[in-house]
Formats: structure tokens, C-alpha cells, sequence
């Protein structure tokens, strides 16, 4: 029991926090914001992002209104809203995935990280919400359709 939980130990890890930044990094300088492209590209990001957050909120404020089939316009307005919700998500996930498959130079990166470190290594791994965020571009524009159709039918049977 004692050389198990004692001394059969495994050597300490020495673990390195890093983000990985597509623009050009100057080595000891951790300002990721101190290139104008650095500042123009997180800026349409999180522009697109917070976009996206307010449409899908608007448009289930339109549908909250539509509840009990009163207003055809107001589900056309709603599904229009999950449409464009749905096209700015998409976008932000492409974005994100030219930021790390394209613009993002791993070996600089690699070879900078190994002077201080030799066995350094580069994983790049998605995570679960990224595997989860074109389940939900594509649920925003399914409600959307969904909504244009329900506001159709409202419309087609309200003569």
C-alpha cells in the first residue's frame, strides 16, 4: 500500500496554459490586441455573436407575442428572425474555424514554445460546444422555416 500511494509516483508534469492567437506574437509579450487585424477580426467575431444572441431573443419575442395564432405576421416576423439568427451563428462558426485551421501558424508557434521547452507539443481539439454549435445553426433555421410556415397557414385559413 505504501509504494502505491507513496512512492511509485509519477514524475511532476509541468503544464502550459496557451492561447493560440492567428496574428503574430512577439516573444514575451502576451498582448494579444496589440495588432490593428487582431482587433478588426475579434471585433466582426463578437460583433456577429452578439448579433446572433439578439436576433434568436427578438425573434422568440415575436413568437411569445403570436402565441395564440392572432398575428401571421408576427410568426413570419419571428421565423424570418431564426432564419437570420441561424446565417449569423453559421457565420461565426466559420469564423472561428478559419481563425484556428487557417490563420493560426502552429509551427512558428511550435518551434517559439520549444526554445523554452523542448518536448513541447501542439494539440488543437475542438470542444463539445463547438461540435454542438452547427446542431444548434441548424435547429435556428428549422424553427425558422417552421415559423414562416405556421404564419402561411395562420394566413391561408384566417379568410
Amino acid at each position: 500500500m505504501w509504494n502505491f500511494w507513496y512512492t511509485n509516483q509519477s514524475p511532476s508534469k509541468n503544464c502550459t496554459h496557451a492561447y493560440l492567437s492567428p496574428f503574430p506574437l512577439i516573444r514575451d509579450e502576451h498582448n494579444s490586441t496589440s495588432y490593428d487585424s487582431a482587433i478588426i477580426y475579434r471585433g466582426f467575431w463578437t460583433v456577429l455573436m452578439l448579433l446572433g444572441v439578439l436576433t434568436i431573443v427578438m425573434a422568440s419575442f415575436f413568437i411569445i407575442c403570436a402565441a395564440p395564432f392572432a398575428s401571421h405576421i408576427l410568426y413570419k416576423a419571428g421565423g424570418g428572425f431564426f432564419i437570420l439568427a441561424g446565417v449569423l451563428f453559421s457565420l461565426v462558426v466559420v469564423m472561428y474555424v478559419i481563425w484556428v485551421q487557417a490563420m493560426a501558424d502552429l509551427e512558428d508557434y511550435t518551434n517559439m514554445k520549444k526554445m523554452d521547452c523542448p518536448d513541447f507539443a501542439v494539440y488543437v481539439r475542438y470542444g463539445w460546444s463547438f461540435m454542438l454549435a452547427p446542431i444548434g445553426v441548424f435547429f435556428a433555421l428549422l424553427a425558422g422555416m417552421l415559423f414562416l410556415l405556421v404564419g402561411r397557414a395562420i394566413y391561408l385559413h384566417s379568410d
